[in-house]
This record gives structure tokens, C-alpha cells and sequence, in this order.
């Protein structure tokens, strides 16, 4: 592990502690935390503190391929996300809480501007946070102690439960299915070599796809959606 690893690690980790102990559903500190830790990854491989290879964020050797994997992997998502739901369900019965998503259900600019924020904070700081930061510095810390197969197992784990922790405001069945769809977004970034463009890639698909169905109040959960705005 690096020493930008060892540093990034620990501030993630400690962003993480505080969400889950107090700040769950302070704004300022899940946006902040996030996009301070993705920052500062950008500007250590600006100034040469972290490698592109350590981030994953070299660039692919075939963009093409990058793109199908992303596609395809969409695809799986989408045929996971009703089983991801029902193993939720059976711990925790509340539905999610979607507040946050009730303003793209007003307008097609509110929609517009929905993805784009979801893009930006999902599909890039989040990936970079947690699997190019913490699933790599995870994976690179237990390399010398298990298999590599092991040691990206466990790392897969680990970042998932951190994007489950600070999906938590969602309450607490969307951070079990959270949890269950980050998985295979760090499956997916080691089964292609560590390549961070194909799960930014996927989480954007991902999200626009979702947020377009529940605009338009074809998702599962388009309706609870709906209900909230009409008693706030």
C-alpha cells in the first residue's frame, strides 16, 4: 500500500465513522466528505502523489470494450435490482425514504438536472472514492496476508458497505440494497482489470435509467415517490 493509499484510506475511513455514528443524514458532510476525498485523489495524481494504475483510472485499452462492458453490466443491475429489493425486504419492511428524488417527478429540467448531478456525484466521485480510493487501498493492504482473490473479495465488501453507509439517509432497506448493487460495481472494476471508466460508466447508465422510470413513474418505487409529494 502507498503512502497516498495508507492517507486516503485512513480520511475515508474516518468520514465514514462519522456518518455512521452521527452526521447519517447531514448533507454538508456526505456531499463534503465526498467530494473533498475524490479532490484530493484528483490533485495527488495531478501533482504526482498517486499513480493513474493506483486509482484506476489509466486510461483502457480499448474503449469499445470499456463501453460493452458497461452496457452489459447495466443490464445485469437491472435484473439483480428485484432480487437486491426482495433480500432487503425480508430485514427490513419500511420502503426506502426518496425526499431527495421527489424534484425530478416536477419538470424535465429538474430531470435534466437530476442526472447530471447524478453523474458527477454517483458515477464519478462515488467510483473513485470507493473503488479506485478504498477498494484499492483495501485490496493492496491484505495483498502480502491473502490470496489475491481473497484480498479483492474482501475490498469488493468493504467499499460496498461504504457506499451502503452513506446511502443510509435513504433509509435503512436502501442501504441494504445499495450495499447489494455496489458489490457488483467493484465486481465489475476488478473483472476488467481495475478499470474505473467501465463502473463510472455502468453507475451512469445505472442511475439515468433509473431516474428516467421514476420521472415518469414507471419504477417500483415511482408511486411511493408520488405519495410523498402529495403530503408535503
Amino acid at each position: 500500500m502507498s503512502a497516498f493509499q495508507q492517507i486516503a484510506l485512513g480520511l475515508t475511513l474516518l468520514w465514514l465513522a462519522a456518518v455512521a455514528l452521527r452526521f447519517r443524514r447531514s448533507t454538508p458532510v456526505l456531499l463534503g466528505g465526498l467530494v473533498g476525498i475524490g479532490t484530493a485523489a484528483l490533485l495527488a495524481l495531478a501533482f504526482g502523489k498517486a499513480a493513474a494504475t493506483e486509482l484506476g483510472l489509466a486510461l483502457p485499452a480499448s474503449w469499445l470494450a470499456t463501453l460493452a462492458w458497461a452496457a452489459g453490466w447495466t443490464a445485469l443491475m437491472f435484473a439483480y435490482s428485484p432480487v437486491a429489493d426482495r433480500l432487503a425486504r425480508q430485514v427490513f419492511a419500511a420502503p426506502p425514504t426518496l425526499k431527495a428524488f421527489r424534484a425530478i417527478q416536477h419538470s424535465a429540467a429538474k430531470l435534466i438536472a437530476g442526472i447530471a448531478i447524478a453523474w458527477l456525484l454517483g458515477g464519478f466521485f462515488e467510483e473513485l472514492v470507493f473503488r479506485g480510493v478504498l477498494l484499492r487501498a483495501v485490496e493492496a493492504g491484505l495483498g502480502g496476508w491473502l490470496p489475491s482473490w481473497l484480498a479483492s473479495a474482501v475490498a469488493i465488501a468493504a467499499a460496498a458497505i461504504g457506499a451502503g453507509i452513506v446511502h443510509w439517509y435513504q433509509g435503512p432497506r436502501a442501504m441494504v440494497i445499495i450495499t447489494q448493487l455496489s458489490m457488483l460495481f467493484g465486481l465489475l472494476f476488478v473483472l476488467t482489470g481495475h478499470n474505473l471508466y467501465a463502473v463510472i460508466l455502468a453507475h451512469g447508465f445505472f442511475d439515468t435509467i433509473a431516474f428516467v422510470r421514476f420521472a415518469r413513474g414507471t419504477s417500483r418505487y415511482a408511486k411511493l415517490g408520488a405519495d410523498e409529494r402529495a403530503l408535503s
